[in-house]
């Protein structure tokens, strides 16, 4: 045969070669193609589950530090109560002495003065002691009729020491309808919110008691005209052992809002930096007491 025969012999077939080999081609670089998309795909899914992984290690760890942490609150908190107890005792007749000792001190003011600030720090480790056991204490309130206005007459002879040593003034504004709580809940509540507004007006001031209500719930208002709180300390005020006052111990507001919300209600705080704060308790209203309201001082 020809060797021109040949050739035109073969074309057809080197043709059919160059189409299969560029279809191979083609085949072959879908594939990879896919295998790259498939890749990425599994890439993505182990970082995610990396990811996922690390969060969980942390959220383990935090857990475990969180556990431990109230582990040790818990300990500690047996041990305040503890103490809180056996220092009420004696706290209770140096509190009775020390009247008897204002009384037969009357006519001589130095003497008197001094007796004073004697009474003024037995009322505020009282006052501790009592944070202290509210903290520790599991709370099982009691739902009952609630008279606002004699809670708030009891909190302000609480506070009668710091309102007189900082010439606070008093307005109260309490016409509402009955509540339902816990009285022995509330009064310590009152008396809390009561004492850091007081504290908090040392150069004199205005301390407002207001209670406003609607169908459902009765609020009190415990305004003072301090230096108010800054937007970054108003939650974390209410954190226990969080505290901005030299000698103050950071417990009486986490205890308040602990006790307010064991009586399903809330406590909340409205502050403007150099005009004040207001803290609100809202409580619900007795269904009984529809239509009926009584005026308290």
């Amino acid at each position: 045969m020809p060797a021109s025969a040949a050739a035109t012999a073969t074309a057809p077939e080197l043709a059919h070669a160059f189409a299969t080999f560029t279809a191979a081609t083609a085949r072959l670089e879908q594939e990879y193609a896919a295998l790259r998309a498939r890749v990425a795909v599994l890439s993505s899914d182990l970082e995610e589950k990396n990811r996922l992984l690390a969060a969980s290690v942390a959220r383990e760890r935090a857990l475990e530090a969180q556990a431990l942490r109230q582990s040790r609150l818990a300990a500690m908190g047996e041990m305040a109560a503890m103490l809180a107890h056996e220092v009420r005792n004696p706290l209770g007749a140096m509190e009775l002495f020390t009247g008897l000792l204002l009384q037969d001190l009357r006519a001589q003011p130095d003497p008197l003065r001094l007796a004073r600030e004697v009474a003024r720090g037995i009322t505020d480790l009282n006052h501790l002691v009592t944070n202290l056991l509210e903290f520790t204490r599991t709370q099982a309130p009691r739902r009952v009729t609630v008279d606002l206005g004699a809670l708030v007459d009891d909190a302000l002879r609480h506070g009668a020491d710091l309102r007189d040593a900082h010439g606070v003034g008093v307005e109260r504004r309490l016409a509402v309808p009955p509540a339902v709580g816990d009285p022995d809940l509330l009064r310590p509540v009152l008396t809390n919110l009561v004492r850091n507004a007081l504290q908090a007006m040392p150069d004199g001031g205005t301390l407002t008691l207001a209670a406003t209500h609607d169908a459902h719930t009765v609020r009190i208002a415990i305004t003072d005209t301090g230096p108010g709180i800054a937007p970054a300390e108003r939650e974390a005020i209410f954190r226990p052992f969080y505290t901005t006052r030299a000698r103050g111990t950071g417990l009486g507001l986490a205890v308040a809002r602990e006790l307010v919300t064991a009586m399903h209600g809330r406590l909340e705080v409205e502050s403007e930096v150099g005009r004040g704060s207001t803290f609100t308790v809202t409580l619900p209203r007795d269904p009984s007491a529809a239509g009926h309201e009584t005026r308290q001082g």
